[in-house]
């Protein structure tokens, strides 16, 4: 279940998500792309999408492949589910994760992107989203890896290592519910003007950000404008932890 921090940051950025996430049109069609690989994704598909935030990605699903079915979109968050347009063939479910996965239905495709290490009842998760897949269904599980190169202050990286889930941890826990799972990493570069980053660093725009008051922020925007005050590009690659759990066809 997501806690109430995770929530409260995410009411106080839904304003300004997309701009802060989004880094470049050309990344959020990177991205989608690889989620329509990994989900196999057809038009037929009757897909949910945990953890939606504004509905970036699933927006951008809709514009890659016309699927036949409105994209069921959950989160715990109203005021970002909000900024999901009406009648875009999206439908917003306010709700956590693991209430969802309780809830009756039948779906054929899941993914959950960035939004694993809020959920603390990761293994019922997966128990009950097996429950809700169809047979050959697929849940698609996005994460970072272990250690990232972000052109962040030292404590927040330390932070970061310590509170995000290693995805061997994830693979063990699907393969125990009974998937098949593949894994893969992706890697995207990422060229930022500095002062852009900064702002998104100051607006929190990673969760971690959130459990440093405004003087540790402060003081860490100073130890990065010291690493970089030669710079004004910022150059790091995103790299994406890809998990592919099929339930099989014949149990």
């Amino acid at each position: 279940m997501m806690n109430n921090p995770s929530e409260n940051h995410y009411k106080n950025i839904a304003n300004i998500y997309d701009n802060l996430w989004s880094y470049s049109p050309d990344y959020i069609k990177f991205t989608t792309q690889k989620i329509i690989e990994y989900l196999h994704l057809t038009p037929t598909d009757t897909l949910v999408d945990i953890g939606c935030g504004t509905g970036i990605y699933s927006k951008e699903i809709l514009n890659q492949i016309q699927l036949q079915q409105p994209i069921i979109c959950v989160d715990p968050s109203a005021e970002m589910l909000e900024k999901i347009p009406p009648n875009s063939r999206l439908n917003p479910l306010e709700m956590d994760g693991v209430k969802f996965s309780e809830k009756p239905g039948i779906y054929n495709k899941i993914f959950l992107k960035e939004a694993i290490h809020y959920i603390e009842e990761k293994f019922l998760l997966f128990q009950n989203l097996w429950q809700r897949l169809t047979p050959g269904g697929i849940f698609l599980l996005l994460l970072l890896p272990p250690t990232i190169e972000y052109p962040l202050f030292a404590k927040a990286l330390e932070l970061y290592e310590k509170k995000q889930p290693h995805y061997q941890e994830l693979i063990n826990l699907l393969q125990k519910v009974g998937f098949i799972v593949d894994f893969d990493m992706r890697e995207y570069p990422l060229e930022l003007p500095k002062n852009q980053y900064f702002e998104m660093v100051e607006n929190r725009y990673m969760f971690l950000l959130s459990e440093f008051n405004d003087t540790e922020l402060a003081a860490g925007l100073k130890e990065m404008e010291e690493k970089y005050q030669n710079n004004s590009v910022l150059k790091f690659s995103d790299r994406m932890v890809f998990i592919t759990a099929t339930k099989p066809e014949h149990i």
